[in-house]
């Protein structure tokens, strides 16, 4: 095993890489770029999207393809599940796996500093950030590692609608306490499936505004219950069944050598909205399920909210006491808050997304993302976890070839 180095830079100093967000991508980068030896700093509180998800929310991905790479391979997430005598396949709980996270996040990157990054600008050459704390530092790279954060699609007409009234699913962390009330959820994807779920379970009355059907995947079975042809015909991959799933793994930097145009229209059609099937007999007969239905206009009415419904070419009204959106994400340069204007205006884009290049850095020199913001220039398989198998590894190989010497690092120790 290489040697670890741990690092202890003055408040003030120019660091090499400032890692923000301590997500999955975030601490397997701060794993990789400890083992190599470069001079790192990460700043964010760990797994926090994933810590404040609702209880009873579950992943949509397997148990094998949603474990944080390290270098030298600490703890898989099956390994943990099975530590805690939990499923280790799917579904596993989303809590399961913010606790794994953290679980890493303390045994190999013990030194993450949790504050939030307030501020970040480009001068002279370097990377001025500001932290919650009040404290400045410089970085010569920066990697934004933020996963969704920022990107709540909030579509009209319920941009406008007050914060009592409407969240996202990604905005509420506890669906409990609607007990009788009639709340209505637009969407259908996995998240608006399982608020969905969760709020009837808790007694609320509920009904699902899909704008098309809803969609349900398949049972995938683990490869040791299938036979050799159905394993040659629909391999297993980090994405489930299916020979584009397993040209996705095997060749991550393939959708970034399309063209802008075709890329964004195979992300779009390529692993949609859907639920999981376990997630099925939770949702199917139990509450309304309004197929091809979309809101033209939602308006306060007192204390609730009056939506304007079309189906099938019918409007319709609905008094409603809360909307919960499942309505995804729009990755938007702009809406990172702690990105100044004057940056966020040099970053080139696909869409608002981020324009990278085949080392996942924008055309800010020295700024990368890595993450669910990756899509539009890598595709699907970067919205999820098992992204990073492919991304923390170039990253951290390619930040290590430009590094700061040696002499211009300041070294607190060494572990082996």
């Amino acid at each position: 095993m290489r040697k670890r180095v741990r690092y202890n830079v003055l408040s003030g100093s120019t660091v090499d890489v400032a890692i923000i967000g301590a997500g999955p991508f975030g601490l397997s980068l701060a794993a990789h770029l400890q083992d190599r030896g470069v001079e790192h700093r990460i700043f964010g509180s760990p797994m926090q999207a994933w810590s404040s998800m609702s209880a009873g929310m579950h992943l949509k991905s397997v148990g094998f393809a949603t474990s944080i790479p390290t270098p030298d391979k600490f703890l898989t997430l099956p390994e943990y599940c099975r530590a805690h005598g939990e499923q280790d396949y799917e579904p596993i709980p989303i809590a399961t796996f913010a606790e794994y996270g953290t679980t890493v996040q303390q045994q190999v990157v013990p030194y993450l500093e949790q504050v939030d990054v307030v501020g970040l600008r480009h001068e002279h050459g370097l990377f001025r950030l500001t932290l919650e704390s009040g404290e400045h530092l410089a970085a010569r790279r920066v990697v934004v590692a933020i996963g969704l954060t920022y990107f709540e699609r909030m579509p009209r007409p319920f941009d406008s609608l007050p914060a009592e009234l409407v969240c996202h699913t990604a905005q509420r962390g506890d669906f409990t306490g609607f007990d009788g009330w009639d709340v209505t959820v637009v969407g259908a994807g996995q998240s608006a499936l399982q608020a969905a779920a969760l709020l009837h379970e808790h007694g609320a009355e509920v009904r699902l505004l899909a704008s098309e059907g809803v969609k349900w995947g398949g049972h995938g079975k683990p490869d040791s219950e299938r036979s050799l042809i159905e394993r040659v015909k629909a391999p297993m991959t980090v994405l489930g069944h299916g020979r584009d799933h397993w040209k996705l793994q095997h060749f991550p930097w393939w959708l970034h050598t399309w063209s802008d145009a075709k890329r964004l229209e195979y992300l779009r059609t390529h692993l949609g909205p859907g639920g999981a099937w376990w997630l099925r007999e939770r949702v199917e007969g139990l509450f309304d399920i309004e197929a091809d239905s979309k809101v033209v206009d939602a308006q306060p009415e007192g204390d609730k909210v009056r939506l304007i419904v079309s189906t099938d070419g019918e409007t319709r009204d609905v008094l409603t006491e809360y909307v919960v959106l499942g309505t995804g994400y729009d990755v938007d340069v702009d809406r990172i808050a702690f990105v100044d204007p004057s940056l966020a205006e040099r970053v080139a884009r696909i869409e608002r997304a981020p324009r990278l290049d085949r080392h996942f850095q924008s055309s800010v020199p020295g700024l990368y993302f890595i993450g669910p913001s990756t899509a539009a220039s890598f595709g699907p398989l970067f919205r999820f976890v098992a992204g990073s198998y492919y991304c923390v590894p170039l990253v951290s190989r390619h930040l290590s070839r430009r590094a700061l010497p040696q002499q211009a690092r300041h070294f607190e120790g060494t572990t082996s």
